[in-house]
């Protein structure tokens, strides 16, 4: 009898410390199960960027550098000679990231002037530094200022990249200048407008501060470069704004970086990280995530990414809408706000 109840005893301990393991691991695996929702995250993701040599593709190197070092998945940098190139393929949700300006980005998502087609699954990810870009010349020259291009020679087209065609047609407009009023030497994007100066075929080159092509420049060139500085009237900043809407102009300090050898007003438009609205809402947020916990580290791998700030990755002026999956982080960083929720309703609606 004495055996029995033993047996009985030990039987229902047993019971309890099986049920106990089992129910034990259904949290745990619930646990998992929950946690793989929020960060379920593919091996490798695409970043789109401009050609190599551009200082959007040495912004997208540092990006991929970062997110492949922070989380599980690995980000992979593939140039191309310009957003036309890879923004239809994001739009079907075919290339996860991308870098480009906002008149670009707002351009292609409304399918106006320099593309036929509307992209409209194309969302903001995060907002990055404002971008200046403009013509350079040799320091030794006699050129310090866009008026001064009257007559010369100078990189024109940009049939593989247009959206230059608009920022370097605004920035002429600062000066009262059109492309009548130059010698045009086409070009069909960033490289061939490099060696076309290297080469001596222009007197001048198109390219955005701190790219790698303008340390090049700078370091081939007798007495080194300069940027010319735009104009600054009232109604030639207009003229800019109209052309390349999304410019603005801002004043970058002597010597604040290669080719800056005077106080000089330039254009700037804003840096966007875009994705398709088709991309999972965890990648997304995972992506922010790594941006902004390591954004001190970000801001040390080159001086252009220095003024990719967390205060600048949520715009009111914003130019296309941002992913669900960004949104969810800055919420939870109380970042978004009414006023952006606002915008983002503004940004969708047909």
């Amino acid at each position: 009898m004495r055996r029995l109840l033993l047996a009985v005893v030990f039987s229902v301990a047993g019971f309890f410390v099986t049920t106990t393991l089992v129910i034990t691991s259904w949290v745990a695996s619930v646990k998992e199960v929950a946690a793989g929702e929020v960060m379920t995250l593919p091996r490798s993701a695409v970043i789109a960027t401009h050609s190599v040599g551009s200082g959007f593709n040495a912004d997208g190197t540092g990006i991929a550098k970062l997110v492949s070092e922070n989380s599980p998945m690995t980000m992979i940098v593939r140039p191309h000679p310009g957003p036309p190139a890879w923004l239809p393929a994001m739009n079907k949700g075919e290339i996860e990231f991308g870098i480009l300006i906002s008149s670009d980005a707002a351009a292609a998502r409304k399918g106006v002037a320099i593309y036929k087609a509307a992209f409209p699954n194309v969302r903001l990810v995060l907002v990055g530094a404002p971008l200046f870009s403009g013509f350079w010349a040799p320091a030794g020259s006699p050129m310090r200022t866009v008026a001064d291009l009257r007559g010369k020679r100078v990189p024109s087209g940009w049939s593989g990249l247009p959206i230059l065609h608009f920022t370097a047609t605004a920035c002429l407009a600062t000066a009262g200048l059109t492309w009548d009023d130059v010698i045009k030497t086409p070009v069909t994007e960033l490289d061939e407008n490099m060696r076309a100066f290297m080469e001596g075929r222009t007197d001048v080159f198109h390219q955005s501060i701190g790219a790698p092509g303008v340390e090049e420049a700078n370091a081939r060139t007798r007495g080194g470069i300069r940027l010319l500085a735009i104009g600054t009237e009232p109604e030639g900043l207009k003229r800019m704004a109209e052309i390349n809407p999304g410019a603005y102009m801002l004043r970058l300090k002597k010597g604040q970086t290669t080719g800056i050898l005077e106080d000089t007003p330039v254009n700037a438009n804003d840096m966007y990280v875009v994705a398709p609205a088709q991309l999972s809402d965890d990648v997304i947020y995972s992506t922010v995530k790594v941006l902004w916990d390591h954004n001190d580290q970000m801001r040390k791998i080159s001086p252009r990414l220095r003024p990719w700030a967390r205060e600048r990755m949520v715009s009111k002026a914003a130019a296309i809408p941002y992913h669900p999956g960004s949104i969810r982080f800055f919420r939870e960083k109380a970042a978004w706000s009414g006023e952006m929720e606002a915008l983002q309703k503004k940004l969708l609606a047909p």
